[in-house]
Formats: C-alpha cells, sequence, structure tokens
C-alpha cells in the first residue's frame, strides 16, 4: 500500500490517501466537506507526488480554488461612498457590508472583507451625522415655535392696549362735540364720581361717602375702580390705568365693621400704600400714619360684603379715593 495526493473539490488543497481507500467517501481535512477519493491511480512515484495538482486554470477543481473578491464588499464600500451625494446610500452599504463579511466567513475563497469593513464605517458615520442634523433641525423648530407662540401672546396684550388706549383718545375727542347742555351733563356726573379737589381733608370724621363707585386721584393720575379684593385682612383696590391701593392689617374679621384713623393718632395703625408706574418703572410710597381714612363694611350676603371708603393721603399730590365697592370673603381653610 502507498498514498497518493489529489486535491479537495471544495476547497483546492491538497489531500493525501492510501491507494486502499479509492472510491470511498471522507471528510476535507481543510473545510470540512465531504469528498470522494479518487480511483485509478497507479503507485505513486516521487515525481508522481510533485505534479499531480491538475495545471491552473484547467478543470472543475482549479477553478473553485481561484480567489475571489465579494461583490457584496465592494457594493457597500461604493454606497457608502455615494451616499455622500445622495444622503440615502448609507442604508444599502450597511446592509451589504454585513452580508459581505457573512458571507466571507463562511467562503475562505472569497476575498474583500476589508473593503465591507470601510463600507460599513462610513455608512455608519453617515448615519450618525445625519441623525444628530435631524436632532438640531427637530430642536431649533421647537425653539422657534416656541418663540413664535410668545410673539403672538405679546402682540395680543399690546394690540389690547392699543385698542383700550385709541378708544380712551376716541371717548375725549369726542367730548368737544358733544352739545353744551350734554358737556355740562358729563362734567355733572364726573364730578358725582369723585370727590372734589377741594374736599380733600385728613379730618375725614365729618366727610360723607359719595354713592359711587370708589374712585379719586393717585399721584395726581385718575384714579377709577376695577376690581376690589379681600385676602385675610388685606384690602386691595386696583385701578383699569394700573394704579393700585392697599390696606393692611385691618382687624379682622371686617364683616360688620367700621375703621377710623385720623393723623394724629399714635397707635398701630392699617399701612396704607399707593403704587404707580413711571414708564416702566413701578414705584410705591407706604404710610402708617399722618393720614385719614374712614372705612365702613356691611354683613356677608352670598359670601360678597360691600363697604364704603373715604381715604386722604398726606403725599404733595393729595392723593385721595372715596366711594362704594364690593369684595367677596375667601373661602375659610
Amino acid at each position: 500500500m502507498s498514498e497518493f495526493n489529489f486535491s479537495c473539490p471544495v476547497c483546492g488543497q491538497k489531500i493525501s490517501y492510501d491507494t486502499a481507500l479509492e472510491g470511498t467517501q471522507h471528510i476535507c481535512p481543510h473545510c470540512n466537506n465531504t469528498v470522494g477519493v479518487p480511483t485509478g491511480f497507479a503507485e505513486p512515484t516521487e515525481a508522481s507526488l510533485r505534479t499531480d495538482t491538475p495545471p491552473a486554470g484547467t478543470g472543475h477543481n482549479a477553478t473553485r480554488a481561484i480567489p475571489r473578491t465579494s461583490r457584496l464588499a465592494i457594493a457597500s464600500l461604493i454606497c457608502s461612498v455615494a451616499s455622500l451625494v445622495t444622503c440615502v446610500g448609507w442604508l444599502p452599504g450597511i446592509i451589504c457590508g454585513h452580508l459581505a463579511k457573512s458571507r466571507i466567513r463562511r467562503d475562505s475563497s472569497l476575498q474583500g472583507n476589508g473593503l465591507a469593513t470601510a463600507g460599513l464605517t462610513i455608512g455608519y458615520l453617515i448615519l450618525v451625522l445625519e441623525a444628530g442634523t435631524a436632532g438640531y433641525r427637530i430642536w431649533s423648530f421647537s425653539n422657534t415655535l416656541k418663540q413664535g407662540i410668545v410673539n403672538v401672546r405679546q402682540d395680543l396684550a399690546t394690540n389690547n392696549i392699543i385698542i383700550a388706549r385709541t378708544q380712551t383718545a376716541t371717548a375725549s375727542n369726542d367730548n368737544p362735540q358733544i352739545k353744551p347742555v350734554q358737556r355740562v351733563a358729563a362734567v355733572t356726573s364726573q364730578q358725582q364720581m369723585e370727590p372734589a379737589a377741594s374736599s380733600w381733608t385728613l379730618d375725614v370724621s365729618q366727610a360723607a361717602f359719595p354713592d359711587q363707585p370708589a374712585g379719586g386721584k393717585v399721584h395726581g393720575m385718575h384714579f377709577a375702580l376695577k376690581t376690589a379684593t379681600l385676602k385675610g385682612t388685606n384690602l386691595k383696590f386696583n385701578s383699569e390705568n394700573g394704579l393700585s391701593l392697599e390696606i393692611f392689617d385691618l382687624d379682622g374679621p371686617v364683616a360688620g365693621q367700621s375703621y377710623e384713623v385720623r393723623p394724629a393718632d399714635s397707635g398701630a395703625n392699617p399701612r396704607v400704600k399707593m403704587t404707580w408706574n413711571e414708564g416702566d418703572v413701578t414705584k410705591a410710597a407706604t404710610y402708617s400714619k399722618g393720614y385719614g381714612m374712614k372705612l365702613q363694611f356691611t354683613g356677608v350676603v352670598k359670601r360678597k360684603v360691600s363697604g364704603k371708603i373715604y381715604l386722604c393721603l398726606p403725599d404733595d399730590s393729595k392723593s385721595y379715593v372715596a366711594g362704594t365697592f364690593e369684595v367677596r370673603i375667601p373661602k375659610s381653610k
């Protein structure tokens, strides 16, 4: 018995077998595939051992053993590079790259692992860049939308102010066109809404409450009551033009109570704070003595209390507010 060599029909590697195994099936030690041992070999010689491999390029076995480059690896690199222009080639580039690597691992005759790696690297880099760009665009759009909503709200608020000022100016401009009799009536009504400047006095003990909604002047500016609120023992009046008047630390509960403060009183008087705007600056002045005030509350009716006020402050503008108002009693906690 002697050995002879032949090439594996699958991987092309040389295999040595004993002549007694001719015509049987065996496992190739190189590729682990089942191959048939050819028959008809004569006693091998040293020369035959060196020349039993068929010439390169001839026969079925030689064709299978020639290394070749994976087309999927080439396609992966081309698609990934093309995505620099098309912006969509990275997806087929990544898919082809993974398929190429999988086939190269299964078939040792395939080459192109480096091409597949390059295609995958470029594809994933472009994917990360496009994802970052998309995230930035979404963030930018969200900020723009939020700013637009803020601008719309500011414009609406500004338009409301402009409309209110325009209506006030129109009403003022219409006054000269009113007939003389109507103009006299308007002046009389205005005098009824506000106490005359000559009625300002710090001795309010004998002052009479005007029988109309509270009004007057605060820091030389017209004050017309818009809202009156009561929080605990603090009473606050708001005017339509942004003026406010607050009275702190009333002896509560206020329902059914009467208060009178004279300039000479030295006890713990309620603090009075007036607030006004000068341009974009909000200013305030607080008085704890030296002012005159007469304040009365009725009983509670449906959680509401009616009141009357006559208040004169000792500032240079002779600020005053007098008239009636109504406040809602907060629910007890």
